[in-house]
């Protein structure tokens, strides 16, 4: 006879897909630019910035972590069609001159080789090709801008500067958050700030804003009741404060405690169940 103990039987906890009946993962970053949430304030900012790189000026984001700069620079790209613009995207930020722009000239498929003046003397010939051959122009994101080295960040008023601003061929959209806008009010950044024609600042949202990105993001997925009542959304926005990506948390966190549960509602109660169990 076996003697070994017997093993409890553990239920897998439930799909919030298969439970609730949604067509996919709520709250995810994976979602079409199409699809996105949107409102007049963000709207406005992406109009002004696609209209100062249509001007062939350059540009600043400031906004705080979570407040939704990406999803705003996705809609911007969508905006710029290929057979316009080329957009070339850099995150090699916290580096050095040579580093910074040998990263920038191999995300355009250059070859990253010699000093940085050099470096960026054909960043300059590469965008002015662009211009003459394909009639397109080069559009330059610079995300976590506010990691760069002062003294890189203030050679970038040089690769906007071509033939003395005769040619104005290249675009830079400077991406950070409020240690970017302390940097650009240094006395040393008055050349680049200079050049930027306009500082785009995104906030976070507001309580009725919140409620609405809320429901927005559960209509995506075919939500078929109100998932989270009043007093989740309440919750959500005090945890929150409006921050988008600490509300995605809170609630695809939350939606998975419920479906554990057999609950067809998020409450208060569940939504501070979903903050602790985040970092």
């Amino acid at each position: 006879m076996d003697a070994r103990p017997t093993q409890p039987q553990t239920t897998p906890p439930l799909d919030p897909r298969s439970y609730f009946g949604f067509t996919e993962w709520p709250f995810t970053n994976e979602i079409p630019v199409g699809k996105m949430w949107r409102h007049p304030a963000l709207d406005e900012l992406v109009d002004d910035l696609e209209a100062t790189v249509s001007a062939r000026w350059s540009a600043a984001v400031i906004a705080p972590s979570g407040a939704g700069k990406t999803a705003l620079l996705r809609r911007l790209v969508e905006r710029l069609p290929e057979t316009r613009y080329r957009v070339a995207d850099v995150k090699v930020t916290a580096v050095g001159n040579r580093d910074f722009y040998r990263g920038l000239v191999r995300t355009l498929g250059l070859q990253p080789v010699g000093t940085w003046p050099s470096l960026l003397d054909s960043l300059q010939s590469f965008a002015r090709t662009l211009a003459t051959s394909e009639a397109r122009r080069l559009v330059v994101i610079v995300d976590e801008a506010q990691d760069m080295r002062p003294e890189v960040l203030s050679t970038l008023r040089m690769l906007t500067n071509f033939n003395l601003d005769s040619e104005l061929v290249i675009s830079v959209i400077l991406v950070g958050d409020s240690g970017l806008d302390t940097l650009l009010h240094r006395p040393d950044m008055e050349a680049l700030r200079s050049r930027l024609a306009r500082v785009a600042r995104l906030r976070l949202l507001s309580r009725p804003e919140t409620r609405s990105y809320i429901d927005h993001r559960l209509d995506l997925v075919g939500a078929r009741h109100q998932i989270l009542d009043e007093s989740a959304v309440e919750a959500v926005f005090d945890f929150s404060r409006g921050n988008l990506r600490a509300i995605d948390h809170l609630c695809r966190t939350a939606i998975g405690l419920a479906a554990q549960q057999t609950l067809d509602t998020v409450d208060a109660g569940l939504v501070t169940a979903a903050r602790k169990r985040l970092p």
